[in-house]
């Protein structure tokens, strides 16, 4: 430029000044990409570490993660094909489960080991209230081992001063409408609770025609969570899920409030005289 500036002539001054401001151009717009670039790789390796530093401190959780990890590196070293799409068919069920997880809901399916976490939830202290709906669409709901149990866990909280109230939704055929009282095995099965401590409503299906939605089989633990049981015709359950999300609690309470309208109180049908 100091040659070009002393012996030149102005209009070449002019172009090689021209080409000297593109150069610095050009090397200033390189400079930005690369830096964007390191931006860009630096913020990649910060997200992968966000993970295992958010995890660090969770005690219960870390080590689970870590194992994770190992397995699946040691999983990316297999070669073969299938395995692998079979092993990605997997994990993606495992990731749907994750995310169910960390949603705040728990689903058992085809399984009675839901009723550990149900017999947990009342015998840990925390839930002082337990409001459940029952609809008894077979005489043999909870009559099995697995139910009888359950009822076991009921009756122990009733005892440690748990406040549990149950709405029954019967069959008009299991009580009838020109009757005060429903038929055995199910007002066994009532009774057996009243006598325990628990607060029975009854409703019939046949009133909540206008209400399809109420028909359902659900708990609510105090504010905490609330659990929805899904049965076959034989009364087994298909599937559990237990939510801790404070929306579906608050929508459960909402369920809880409109199915109380339908009911009648089981203690007021047994001070009834028959007819």
């Amino acid at each position: 430029m100091a040659l070009v500036a002393t012996f030149a002539p102005l209009p070449a001054q002019l172009a090689v000044l021209g080409a000297f401001i593109s150069i610095l151009g050009g090397l200033f717009v390189s400079y930005l990409e690369q830096e964007e670039s390191r931006d860009r790789r630096r913020n990649e390796v910060i997200e992968r570490l966000a993970v295992p530093l958010a995890l660090a401190p969770e005690e219960d959780f870390y080590p689970l993660y870590l194992a994770y990890c190992r397995a699946l590196t040691t999983l990316a070293e297999q070669t073969d094909p299938l395995l692998r799409e079979i092993a990605a068919l997997k994990l993606a069920s495992v990731n749907a489960q994750i995310e169910s997880l960390a949603a705040g809901a728990v689903v058992f399916a085809g399984t009675e080991t839901w009723r550990a976490v149900y017999e947990q939830l009342l015998a840990g202290g925390s839930v002082r209230e337990y409001r459940s709906v029952a609809w008894v669409r077979s005489p043999n709901y909870w009559q099995d081992a697995p139910g009888r149990q359950s009822m076991r866990a009921n009756f122990e909280a009733v005892h440690r001063r748990v406040l549990i109230e149950r709405i029954a939704i019967l069959p008009d055929a299991d009580w009838p409408t020109d009757t005060g009282l429903p038929a055995d095995p199910i007002l066994s099965w009532l009774q057996e609770q009243h006598d325990h401590g628990l607060h029975l409503v009854l409703v019939r299906e046949s009133a909540l025609r206008g209400e399809p939605d109420l028909l359902a089989d659900f708990g609510i633990y105090g504010d905490r969570a609330v659990g929805t049981q899904e049965l076959d015709e034989h009364s087994r359950t298909v599937r559990f899920t237990l939510s801790f999300d404070p929306q579906a609690v608050r929508l459960a309470d909402d369920r809880w409030r409109r199915l109380s309208i339908f009911g009648i109180p089981f203690q007021s049908l047994l001070a009834t005289p028959p007819a």
